[in-house]
């Protein structure tokens, strides 16, 4: 009887860690729109904004391209002294299903967001000055939004 005991104590400990991993894998994600380019949408997940007041800021940027049903969330870390942003994990996401196909945690090379900037993305300022405006206005994380792995 006692070795029936151990199994099933087994048992529910491996059920409770499947259980408690498979939670932790799906965060919730408050994405406020920025900015569109033709099919292109721009949006800051505003709960993953960290940023301290001076010239590094890091947040996940979900790029929606609706012509092509995909989502890419970049962790994305601008430094605002050299007017640059550097990917640094990606996600692919099939949009309409919010199915994760695809990641990365490969850092892309460091371009410019400025028109002074070689590789200069002007949406991705735009992006830079709604993270800082909403870090520097909200002091708590919002309950809203979608999980996502």
């Amino acid at each position: 009887m006692m070795k029936n005991k151990s199994w099933i104590l087994l048992f529910t400990a491996l059920l409770l860690v499947a259980v408690l991993g498979t939670c932790h894998a799906a965060h919730r994600v408050d994405r406020r729109f920025v900015d569109s380019d033709g099919y292109t949408g721009y949006y800051v997940d505003v709960n993953s904004i960290s940023y301290d007041g001076g010239n590094e800021l890091s947040a996940d940027i979900y790029i929606v391209k609706a012509r092509y049903n995909t989502m890419f969330m970049y962790r994305t870390n601008f430094n605002r002294a050299d007017q640059s942003y550097q990917y640094m994990a990606t996600k692919v996401y099939k949009y309409d299903t919010r199915e994760l196909t695809g990641q990365s945690d490969v850092p892309s090379l460091r371009v410019g967001y400025s028109r002074t900037r070689v590789g200069n993305n002007p949406i991705m300022e735009k992006v830079l000055d709604y993270a800082i405006h909403w870090k520097n206005t909200h002091l708590y994380l919002t309950k809203e939004g979608e999980l996502l792995e």
